[in-house]
C-alpha cells in the first residue's frame, strides 16, 4: 500500500477545453487520452504515488463522464470526491467550491490538464515535509513564459509573478507550472481578492497578495516533461514523451495485443489490449488503444488511434487522431502538423 502523506488535493477539472476541439465535443478535456490513459488518470495516479490519496475533483463540463470513469477512485489508489462548478467564475471561484473538503488542512492544488512525471509529486511532498514552507509553487523551464506566467525565483523562493508578460520581455525562464501546495489560508485570501478585468476570481491574484505581504513561497522546478495538453497536437506530442519515460525500449505492448510478424514498430509506441496491427509501419510516437485495428501497408507516425477505431490498408497518417469507433478508409492520407493535428472519425 502507498504511504499516506496526510495531504489533500484539489484538482480543477471543470473547463470546456475549447482549444482541444473537436476532441472535447464528446468528452471533457480531462478524459482526453494521453499515452493510452485519460489526462486526469495521470494526475490522480501521480498524486496517489506520493501518498496524496484524498482528492477532490471540481467538475463541470460533461462532469458526469468524469464521475462515471473514476467513481470513488479505488482503481487509481485514491479516494475521490466531487464538487460541481455550475458557473465559470475563474480558478479562484472553483477552489472556493472545495472549501468544505479542504477544511483547515493544507492541500495540493492542480489544474486538471497539467501532466508532469509522477516523481515530481513525490519530490514536492518530500520537500514540503522536510522544509515545511508556507506554500509551494511548481515552475517549469520555457524559452519565454509569455503565454503563461513568468515566475522570478531567488534562493529557491518566489520573488514575484508576472501574468502573461509581453513576448520577449521576461527576464526569467520559469513559468507557473500549475501545481501548488497551500494552507487553508488561501481560501480566506480568495474571499478578499478582487476579481480580474474579465470579472473572474483568479488564484494568481491571491498568490500575488501572499507575496506582497511577505509570505515565503517555495519554488519547485519540474523535472522531466511538462504539458498543459492544450490541443490535439499537444496530446500527441506528450504521449511520446510519456511512453519513452515508461519503457527503456520505448515500446509498450499489451500482452493481449495482436501484432503481425511483418509489423515494424518504431519507438515510442504503445499498443493496447485487443488491438491488432497488420504488416504496417507504426511509429515513432504512436498510440494504438484498446481494440483498434491497423491494416497492412499502413504507415503511422505521431498519431493516436482511439479505442475501436480502424485504419485501413495502405493509409498514411501523421499528426492525426482517429476518434473512438472511427474509420480511415484504405489508402487515405491524413497529414497534420505539430501545431495543428488532423482529427478523424467518431460516432
Amino acid at each position: 500500500m502507498r504511504e499516506r502523506s496526510g495531504m489533500k488535493a484539489v484538482i480543477l477539472a471543470a473547463g470546456k477545453g475549447t482549444r482541444m476541439l473537436p476532441l472535447t465535443e464528446r468528452r471533457p478535456k480531462p478524459l482526453v487520452p494521453v499515452a493510452g490513459h485519460p489526462i486526469l488518470e495521470h494526475i490522480v495516479g501521480g498524486l496517489a504515488s506520493a501518498g496524496v490519496t484524498d482528492v477532490c475533483l471540481v467538475v463541470g463540463w460533461m462532469g458526469d463522464q468524469i464521475i462515471e470513469a473514476f467513481g470513488d477512485g479505488t482503481r487509481l489508489g485514491a479516494r475521490l470526491s466531487y464538487v460541481w462548478q455550475e458557473e465559470f467564475g475563474g480558478t479562484g471561484a472553483a477552489v472556493l467550491l472545495a472549501e468544505e473538503f479542504v477544511g483547515s488542512d493544507r492541500f495540493v492544488l492542480g489544474w486538471g490538464d497539467i501532466i508532469v512525471p509522477p516523481e515530481n509529486y513525490r519530490r514536492m511532498m518530500a520537500i514540503y515535509h522536510e522544509e515545511q514552507p508556507e506554500a509551494m509553487l511548481a515552475v517549469n523551464y520555457v524559452d519565454d513564459p509569455w503565454e503563461g506566467a513568468a515566475v522570478y525565483v531567488c534562493d529557491g523562493y518566489v520573488e514575484r509573478i508576472v501574468e502573461k508578460p509581453p513576448r520577449g520581455t521576461a527576464t526569467t525562464n520559469y513559468n507557473n507550472a500549475g501545481l501548488f501546495v497551500f494552507s487553508a489560508e488561501l481560501l480566506d485570501l480568495l474571499k478578499r481578492t478582487e476579481r480580474s478585468e474579465r470579472g473572474e476570481l483568479e488564484v494568481p491574484s491571491a498568490i500575488q497578495a501572499m507575496l506582497e505581504r511577505g509570505s515565503a513561497i517555495r519554488a519547485l522546478p519540474i523535472e522531466g516533461y511538462w504539458s498543459d495538453v492544450a490541443r490535439p497536437c499537444t496530446a500527441i506530442a506528450i504521449s511520446g514523451q510519456i511512453i519513452d519515460r515508461m519503457s527503456h525500449s520505448g515500446i509498450i505492448l499489451h500482452p493481449e495485443a495482436n501484432i503481425s510478424a511483418g509489423a515494424q514498430l518504431r519507438p515510442p509506441v504503445m499498443i493496447g489490449p485487443d488491438a491488432a496491427v497488420g504488416s504496417a509501419i507504426v511509429g515513432p510516437n504512436v498510440t494504438v488503444m484498446d481494440g483498434a485495428r491497423i491494416g497492412d501497408g499502413a504507415v503511422l507516425s505521431d498519431t493516436i488511434v482511439m479505442p475501436g477505431a480502424e485504419v485501413g490498408e495502405g493509409c498514411a497518417l501523421s499528426w492525426a487522431v482517429v476518434e473512438d469507433g472511427g474509420a480511415v478508409a484504405a489508402k487515405r492520407t491524413l497529414a497534420g502538423s505539430d501545431t495543428e493535428a488532423v482529427c478523424c472519425g467518431g460516432e
